[in-house]
Protein backbone atom coordinates (compact mmCIF):
# COMPACT_ATOMS: atom_id res chain seq x y z
CA UNK A 1 0.00 0.00 0.00
CA UNK A 2 1.25 3.21 -0.97
CA UNK A 3 1.93 6.15 1.82
CA UNK A 4 -0.13 9.24 1.52
CA UNK A 5 3.34 10.89 -0.04
CA UNK A 6 3.80 8.91 -2.59
CA UNK A 7 -0.22 9.38 -3.63
CA UNK A 8 0.33 12.91 -3.31
CA UNK A 9 3.63 13.20 -6.05
CA UNK A 10 1.71 11.07 -8.17
CA UNK A 11 -1.63 12.56 -8.16
CA UNK A 12 0.34 15.82 -8.89
CA UNK A 13 2.33 14.29 -11.78
CA UNK A 14 -1.03 13.28 -13.32
CA UNK A 15 -2.47 16.24 -13.33
CA UNK A 16 0.57 18.56 -14.46
CA UNK A 17 0.18 15.72 -17.25
CA UNK A 18 -3.34 15.87 -17.95
CA UNK A 19 -3.80 19.94 -17.56
CA UNK A 20 -0.40 19.83 -20.47
CA UNK A 21 -2.15 17.75 -22.77
CA UNK A 22 -5.72 19.69 -22.22
CA UNK A 23 -3.78 23.08 -22.69
CA UNK A 24 -1.86 21.58 -26.41
CA UNK A 25 -5.08 20.23 -27.25
CA UNK A 26 -7.00 23.48 -26.64
CA UNK A 27 -3.76 25.30 -28.60
CA UNK A 28 -3.45 22.88 -31.83
CA UNK A 29 -8.07 23.40 -32.22
CA UNK A 30 -6.78 26.96 -31.97
CA UNK A 31 -4.48 26.39 -34.77
CA UNK A 32 -6.04 24.45 -37.19
CA UNK A 33 -9.54 26.73 -36.78
CA UNK A 34 -7.70 29.24 -38.21
CA UNK A 35 -6.00 27.84 -41.06
CA UNK A 36 -9.48 26.09 -41.66
CA UNK A 37 -10.48 29.95 -42.01
CA UNK A 38 -7.68 30.91 -43.91
CA UNK A 39 -8.60 28.40 -46.58
CA UNK A 40 -11.95 29.22 -46.85
CA UNK A 41 -11.00 33.01 -47.09
CA UNK A 42 -8.16 32.28 -49.52
CA UNK A 43 -11.16 30.74 -51.85
CA UNK A 44 -13.22 32.90 -51.58
CA UNK A 45 -10.61 35.48 -53.02
CA UNK A 46 -9.87 33.24 -55.97
CA UNK A 47 -13.20 33.25 -56.74
CA UNK A 48 -13.86 36.71 -56.41
CA UNK A 49 -10.58 37.05 -58.85
CA UNK A 50 -12.05 34.94 -61.08
CA UNK A 51 -15.62 36.54 -61.44
CA UNK A 52 -13.57 39.90 -62.52
CA UNK A 53 -11.24 38.04 -65.67
CA UNK A 54 -14.22 36.12 -66.82
CA UNK A 55 -16.30 39.27 -67.01
CA UNK A 56 -13.27 41.06 -68.26
CA UNK A 57 -12.83 38.20 -70.75
CA UNK A 58 -16.85 38.59 -71.89
CA UNK A 59 -16.81 42.25 -72.05
CA UNK A 60 -13.78 42.12 -74.31
CA UNK A 61 -15.82 39.56 -76.65
CA UNK A 62 -19.17 42.04 -76.43
CA UNK A 63 -17.05 44.68 -77.56
CA UNK A 64 -15.18 43.03 -80.50
CA UNK A 65 -18.35 41.35 -81.51
CA UNK A 66 -19.55 45.13 -81.64
CA UNK A 67 -16.77 46.41 -83.86
CA UNK A 68 -16.88 43.27 -86.37
CA UNK A 69 -20.66 44.46 -86.73
CA UNK A 70 -20.15 48.14 -87.43
CA UNK A 71 -17.28 46.94 -89.99
CA UNK A 72 -19.74 44.67 -91.42
CA UNK A 73 -22.02 47.41 -91.86
CA UNK A 74 -19.80 49.91 -92.83
CA UNK A 75 -19.41 47.34 -95.93
CA UNK A 76 -22.65 47.25 -96.72
CA UNK A 77 -23.28 50.72 -96.64
CA UNK A 78 -20.79 50.87 -99.04
CA UNK A 79 -22.26 48.82 -101.42
CA UNK A 80 -25.71 49.73 -101.10
CA UNK A 81 -24.77 53.73 -101.72
CA UNK A 82 -23.01 52.14 -105.17
CA UNK A 83 -26.03 50.33 -105.95
CA UNK A 84 -28.43 53.51 -105.51
CA UNK A 85 -25.76 55.43 -107.42
CA UNK A 86 -26.46 53.17 -110.22
CA UNK A 87 -30.13 52.99 -109.92
CA UNK A 88 -30.46 57.14 -109.73
CA UNK A 89 -28.57 56.95 -112.73
CA UNK A 90 -29.97 54.98 -114.58
CA UNK A 91 -33.38 56.79 -113.85
CA UNK A 92 -31.88 60.02 -114.72
CA UNK A 93 -31.81 61.05 -110.72
CA UNK A 94 -28.89 63.64 -110.10
CA UNK A 95 -28.35 66.79 -107.90
CA UNK A 96 -30.15 67.52 -104.46
CA UNK A 97 -32.36 64.42 -104.61
CA UNK A 98 -29.72 61.90 -105.31
CA UNK A 99 -27.52 63.47 -102.77
CA UNK A 100 -30.37 63.27 -100.22
CA UNK A 101 -30.95 59.40 -100.79
CA UNK A 102 -27.27 58.71 -100.22
CA UNK A 103 -27.23 60.91 -97.35
CA UNK A 104 -30.30 59.15 -95.36
CA UNK A 105 -28.61 55.89 -95.91
CA UNK A 106 -25.40 57.34 -94.44
CA UNK A 107 -27.20 58.63 -92.04
CA UNK A 108 -29.14 55.38 -90.98
CA UNK A 109 -26.07 53.83 -91.41
CA UNK A 110 -24.72 56.06 -88.38
CA UNK A 111 -27.92 55.37 -86.43
CA UNK A 112 -27.51 51.09 -86.52
CA UNK A 113 -23.57 51.52 -85.69
CA UNK A 114 -24.50 53.46 -82.93
CA UNK A 115 -27.14 51.57 -81.49
CA UNK A 116 -24.39 48.10 -82.13
CA UNK A 117 -22.02 50.57 -79.50
CA UNK A 118 -24.83 51.11 -77.35
CA UNK A 119 -26.35 47.86 -77.11
CA UNK A 120 -22.76 46.34 -76.30
CA UNK A 121 -21.81 48.80 -74.02
CA UNK A 122 -24.41 47.69 -71.85
CA UNK A 123 -23.99 44.57 -72.14
CA UNK A 124 -20.71 44.94 -70.80
CA UNK A 125 -21.82 47.11 -67.93
CA UNK A 126 -24.09 44.57 -67.01
CA UNK A 127 -21.27 41.54 -67.54
CA UNK A 128 -19.34 44.17 -64.99
CA UNK A 129 -21.48 45.01 -62.66
CA UNK A 130 -22.30 41.49 -62.06
CA UNK A 131 -18.89 40.59 -61.59
CA UNK A 132 -18.82 43.47 -59.08
CA UNK A 133 -21.28 42.59 -56.89
CA UNK A 134 -20.06 38.82 -56.55
CA UNK A 135 -16.57 39.82 -56.08
CA UNK A 136 -17.81 42.41 -53.40
CA UNK A 137 -20.00 39.36 -51.92
CA UNK A 138 -16.88 37.17 -51.76
CA UNK A 139 -14.00 39.29 -50.85
CA UNK A 140 -16.82 40.10 -47.67
CA UNK A 141 -17.43 36.84 -46.60
CA UNK A 142 -13.97 36.20 -47.03
CA UNK A 143 -12.89 38.76 -44.07
CA UNK A 144 -15.72 37.46 -42.34
CA UNK A 145 -13.88 33.58 -42.19
CA UNK A 146 -10.06 35.56 -41.41
CA UNK A 147 -11.91 37.42 -38.52
CA UNK A 148 -13.71 34.25 -37.55
CA UNK A 149 -9.80 32.34 -37.54
CA UNK A 150 -8.50 35.25 -35.48
CA UNK A 151 -10.93 34.58 -33.06
CA UNK A 152 -11.25 30.73 -32.95
CA UNK A 153 -6.97 31.98 -32.25
CA UNK A 154 -7.80 34.23 -29.42
CA UNK A 155 -10.35 31.82 -28.06
CA UNK A 156 -7.82 28.85 -28.06
CA UNK A 157 -5.44 31.48 -26.05
CA UNK A 158 -7.75 32.31 -23.22
CA UNK A 159 -8.55 28.21 -22.51
CA UNK A 160 -5.33 27.25 -22.49
CA UNK A 161 -3.88 30.02 -20.08
CA UNK A 162 -7.10 28.88 -18.19
CA UNK A 163 -6.41 25.38 -18.05
CA UNK A 164 -2.68 25.90 -16.60
CA UNK A 165 -4.02 28.23 -14.56
CA UNK A 166 -6.31 25.52 -13.04
CA UNK A 167 -4.27 22.79 -12.92
CA UNK A 168 -1.81 24.96 -11.50
CA UNK A 169 -4.42 25.75 -8.69
CA UNK A 170 -5.27 21.73 -8.28
CA UNK A 171 -1.29 20.71 -7.70
CA UNK A 172 -0.95 23.74 -5.20
CA UNK A 173 -4.33 22.50 -3.71
CA UNK A 174 -3.06 18.75 -3.58
CA UNK A 175 0.31 19.55 -2.31
CA UNK A 176 -1.16 21.10 0.71
CA UNK A 177 -3.18 18.57 1.79
CA UNK A 178 -0.60 16.52 1.11
CA UNK A 179 1.55 18.15 3.76
CA UNK A 180 4.42 19.71 1.43
CA UNK A 181 5.77 22.48 2.74
CA UNK A 182 4.43 23.23 6.12
CA UNK A 183 4.18 19.75 7.48
CA UNK A 184 8.00 19.05 8.01
CA UNK A 185 8.16 22.00 9.87
CA UNK A 186 5.34 21.35 12.09
CA UNK A 187 6.51 17.51 12.79
CA UNK A 188 9.99 19.24 13.48
CA UNK A 189 8.78 21.55 16.10
CA UNK A 190 6.39 18.92 17.67
CA UNK A 191 9.28 16.83 18.36
CA UNK A 192 11.46 19.71 19.76
CA UNK A 193 8.32 20.12 22.13
CA UNK A 194 8.47 16.41 23.03
CA UNK A 195 11.93 15.99 23.71
CA UNK A 196 12.01 19.22 25.93
CA UNK A 197 9.29 17.85 27.75
CA UNK A 198 11.09 14.33 28.45
CA UNK A 199 14.40 16.10 29.57
CA UNK A 200 12.12 18.30 32.54
CA UNK A 201 10.04 15.33 33.93
CA UNK A 202 12.49 12.15 32.81
CA UNK A 203 14.53 12.21 35.65
CA UNK A 204 14.33 12.76 39.69
CA UNK A 205 13.12 15.74 41.53
CA UNK A 206 15.02 17.11 43.60
CA UNK A 207 14.45 20.20 45.76
CA UNK A 208 17.09 23.13 45.94
CA UNK A 209 19.25 23.23 49.06
CA UNK A 210 18.92 27.44 50.77
CA UNK A 211 22.43 27.95 52.86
Amino acid sequence: MCDPVTLTVTGIVLASAAGGVAAYGQYQAGQASDAYYKALADQNDREAQMAKDTADQQTSILQNEAAQKSKELSGDVKTIKGTQKASMAAMGLYGITADDILGDTVNKAKLDEANIRYNADISSWAVKKQAAEKGWALNNQANLFRMSGKQAKTASYINMTSTLLGTAASISLMGAAGGFGGGASAGGSASGSSASTAGSHGGLWRPQIIT
